[in-house]
């Protein structure tokens, strides 16, 4: 073989080698891509809208910065990110969430910090919806997100669903689901515990916001970038606990129903159906350690009983 024909051979595959290259990472970068809405929480003039204020950390601020900085670094990763607000300014939770569905947003995340009246709370936690594939997936991100945050030294609350006279207890969560949009709040940390001020004020919020993006970017890539779509939940405000109705008339008392009327035999096992019609039975093992999974609702049963049974089934590995 010539030199010359050597060097066209060599120049050839380094070209190709190139356009691979390019290609693999073009495909690498959309394989995560999505459509994020962050939405940092409060704003208002003044101390209006400040959320939590514990000199010198004001929330709003600290929201602002961090969610900035999340948007910059999940664009750079090859996603649309959108903020529901650019500036300081008031909005409702409902004009928060219709901006994010107004934007086609996959998902739908309120960055916040928090503050105690006592001063003795401290941790990182998430909220999510209670309701089916809306919980399924805040519950992945939201344990993504955290444990990044867990790594920089906080302490994990975990991730928490809470309900309300109205569904879901937290108003953005609720207008966002209501949407179709898996919704999640970021608490990042109690600015005024002492243990949790000191990781901030030694890490610096930078440091906090990176962990939201890679927490973010994993959860994409564990999805292939494809966010699972939920059906939206409706829900009226005012409504019964859990925004479906009022509970069955049948009481806890029966033995052979449970409080909600799934029915149950002798040995305490339910036959439970989902919202979509579909059937399983849980041991009364199972069952008492599902109604466990939302306690602290003070009506678990409520909770569960707007579940999947794929979602319920995989809680407890069966």
């Amino acid at each position: 073989m010539s030199i010359t024909a050597y060097r066209r051979m060599v120049k050839g595959a380094l070209t190709a080698l190139v356009i691979g290259a390019f290609f693999s990472l073009f495909v690498c970068v959309r394989a995560q891509a999505a459509v994020i809405c962050l939405d940092p929480g409060h704003g208002g003039i003044g101390t209006t809208g400040a959320g939590a204020f514990y000199p010198p950390y004001m929330e709003k601020v600290l929201n602002f910065a961090v969610a900035s900085q999340v948007k910059a670094e999940l664009e750079q990763a090859g996603n649309t990110v959108y903020m529901t607000r650019n500036g300081d300014v008031s909005l409702d939770l409902d004009q928060r969430a219709a901006y994010a569905k107004s934007v086609g947003a996959d998902l739908l995340i309120s960055i916040h910090f928090n503050s105690s009246g006592a001063h003795d709370k401290y941790g990182s936690e998430v909220w999510t919806s209670m309701y089916g594939g809306h919980r399924s997936t805040g519950y992945a991100l939201g344990n993504s997100i955290i444990s990044q945050l867990t790594a920089l030294g906080f302490v994990s609350k975990g991730v928490k669903t809470k309900m309300g006279n109205s569904g879901d207890y937290y108003g953005i969560i609720r207008h966002g689901v209501s949407y179709g949009i898996p919704t999640i709040i970021v608490e990042h940390c109690f600015m005024d515990n002492v243990i949790d001020r000191a990781i901030l004020e030694s890490k610096g919020y930078t440091v906090l916001a990176h962990a939201d993006a890679v927490g973010i970017t994993n959860y994409l890539n564990s999805v292939g970038g494809v966010v699972p779509k939920s059906d939206p939940v409706a829900f009226v405000e005012g409504s019964t606990a859990g925004g479906a109705g009022a509970a069955s008339s049948t009481t806890a008392s029966d033995p052979y129903r449970t409080k909600y009327g799934f029915a149950k035999d002798a040995l305490g096992n339910v036959t439970y159906v989902d919202p979509a019609g579909n059937s399983v039975v849980f041991t009364a093992a199972e069952w008492n350690r599902l109604l466990g999974s939302w306690s602290y609702t003070g009506d678990p049963e409520a909770c569960l009983k707007q579940q999947a049974v794929t979602v319920l089934k995989t809680l407890i590995g069966k």
